[in-house]
């Protein structure tokens, strides 16, 4: 009999304006020992018709119930997938399901501190391409999207996944994570710096790690062979791990 352990699955939730189709490559090149599993919430990409759910926290709920963690499985969120990714976890602790290994959130401040974020005031966007100026001024879309004849397409998505975060009220008290809880950040992204992503810590009741990585906000994306060396460590870690 083989010694070898089952693959790990990364259910992989995309950034605002992001969809599912965010970790294509993740799909076609991870390793055996991964395989990427991307969620999608209501209301976008081929979930487009279905209703949007009315809090970001209503939205992890439902993405847990998309969750069938039947083996070895981890959370990996990215920006405001990290945030969807931190609830989904706490959602299926309420649902009673098996705690995934990990949860990693990536370019992604702790719940605590979007009150310090842009989000709100970039809903504020005069028009259209003001929102799209800002976003990528703080280099959070790509600047090639300016350029786009469908740029006025992503508007609505986008608008309505920063309407999710700005309202987003975390619990005054952070319920820890049963599972280990890893926070990356892009060494070149000055929204999530070191100390900031420190102050996840008080997120998880078990090991908390900061990772940094060279690039910006989209360094998931932009140090893609990076990232796969440190998911495939966190994979082979976690199946030695009783």
């Amino acid at each position: 009999m083989s010694g070898e352990r089952e693959p790990l699955t990364l259910y992989c939730v995309p950034h605002a304006g992001g969809s599912a189709r965010s970790f294509v490559r993740w799909r076609r090149e991870l390793p055996p020992a991964l395989v990427a599993r991307p969620l999608e919430i209501a209301g976008k990409g081929v979930r487009s018709r279905e209703p949007r759910a009315a809090t970001l926290r209503e939205a992890a709920e439902d993405l847990a119930r998309q969750i069938d963690p039947a083996g070895r499985y981890a959370l990996f969120g990215h920006s405001m997938g990290g945030l969807l990714a931190h609830e989904t976890a706490l959602a299926l602790a309420g649902l009673g399901r098996p705690a995934p290994a990990y949860v990693v959130t990536a370019a992604t401040r702790p719940p605590h501190l979007l009150a310090d974020s842009p989000y709100a005031a970039l809903l504020d966007a005069a028009d259209d391409d003001a929102l799209l100026a800002a976003l990528a001024a703080h280099g959070r879309i790509p600047a090639e999207i300016l350029a786009s004849p469908m740029r006025h397409r992503f508007v609505p998505v986008i608008r309505a996944d920063l309407t999710l975060l700005a309202g987003h009220r975390p619990t005054v008290r952070p319920r820890p994570l049963p599972c280990d809880l890893l926070t990356w950040y892009g060494a070149d992204d000055p929204e999530t710096p070191p100390e900031v992503m420190a102050e996840w810590r008080p997120y998880t009741a078990a090991a908390h790690r900061v990772v940094g990585f060279d690039g910006g906000h989209f360094f998931p994306h932009e140090r893609f062979e990076l990232v796969t060396e440190e998911l495939l460590a966190l994979a082979t870690t976690t199946a030695a791990t009783p």
